[in-house]
């Protein structure tokens, strides 16, 4: 789910008031969405540290490292000139506060050196990563930072064809969130509606591509016109069938992404459907952000290509089922 600037912001201060601060958090979405902005907050709240833009933050426990050279890339050395700083003993009340702008453009080596960070944090340490391309980033970067996707204040929700298909589903999925049967039934449902949006993709792709043979010219070859496309034919359908799964899963995103605001006293939430207020009654702040991260492990796994029905089964169980968090 894509949030505010404001309702990212008040989930961050509900989680630094209850203790609950991650150490990693991924900011994604233009500077106009907030994304800079919001780090800035960041470290006004934590150090009591200003400034217009991160590029002219200054602050002994702030540091921000972004792409250089002519090629924009964030090497190795960019990466571990932060180290001793990390290994630096904040005073009490302070926090070392690390930001990556342009995350995406970390190099091979030197994302394998962050990594080392992420996986063991020092005390009294936030990292906020941010970028507009976060499917760039590797999936073990993803997968331990806790994932804010920003948008404009004014954006308006408009559910396509496929995420209408499938609300029924979700919807029957939040009543029961915390049952692993819910999570084997969407996980069914899910695969059942992927199987037959396909099918109606290529059905329509087909009828198109006939349609535009017939169109062809006097004295060209249909038949040979139409062996000639079926390799980009069967790469539309894929495209289309990708796009489509990408959206369910945004929606289910979304539904949990409404399902923390409300349960984190957000104002002027407009949820969705009536079973995600159910849904932030019954389940804790903490219980709903480790869900929402579950399923940016599961649009990760399916980015790289894993197994769509492994995939589905292992994260589905974390999503909606009695995941120990």
């Amino acid at each position: 789910m894509a949030f505010t600037r404001e309702q990212a912001w008040n989930l961050l201060q509900n989680a630094r008031r209850g203790g609950r601060l991650p150490h990693a958090i991924l900011l994604t979405g233009t500077p106009d969405a907030g994304t800079h902005a919001l780090a800035l907050a960041l470290a006004k709240e934590l150090n009591g540290a200003t400034a217009d833009a991160p590029e002219n933050l200054r602050h002994p426990m702030c540091r921000v490292l972004r792409p250089g050279s002519k090629i924009r890339t964030i090497t190795i050395d960019t990466v571990r000139s932060v180290e001793p700083f990390l290994t630096l003993k904040a005073a009490e009340g302070d926090t070392k506060l690390v930001i990556l702008l342009e995350a995406d453009r970390l190099m091979d080596e030197a994302a394998n050196a962050f990594l080392k960070t992420l996986e063991e944090p020092p005390p009294q340490t936030l990292i906020v990563l941010i970028t507009e391309l976060p499917n760039r980033l590797l999936p073990t970067i993803l997968s331990r930072c806790v994932r804010l996707d920003l948008r404009p204040k004014d954006s308006t929700l408009h559910l396509t064809p496929a995420q209408k298909c499938f609300l029924p589903y979700v919807k029957a999925a939040l009543t029961k969130v915390g049952e692993d049967v819910a999570a084997l039934a969407l996980r069914a449902d899910f695969q059942n509606l992927l199987t037959k949006r396909k099918e109606a993709i290529t059905e329509r792709v087909t009828a198109e591509l006939k349609a535009e043979a017939k169109a062809i010219s006097e004295g060209t070859d249909v038949r040979d016109w139409e062996a000639r496309q079926k390799d980009a034919t069967v790469a539309m359908i894929e495209t289309e069938y990708l796009s489509e799964r990408s959206q369910m899963i945004e929606l289910l995103s979304l539904c949990l992404g409404q399902a923390l605001l409300v349960a984190s006293h957000a104002p002027d939430v407009r949820v969705l459907v009536p079973e995600i207020e159910e849904l932030a009654r019954k389940c804790s702040v903490h219980s709903l952000l480790r869900r929402m991260q579950s399923v940016d492990l599961l649009r990760s796994d399916l980015n790289f290509n894993i197994n769509e029905a492994l995939a589905l089964d292992s994260r589905l169980l974390d999503i909606i089922g009695n995941y120990s968090l």
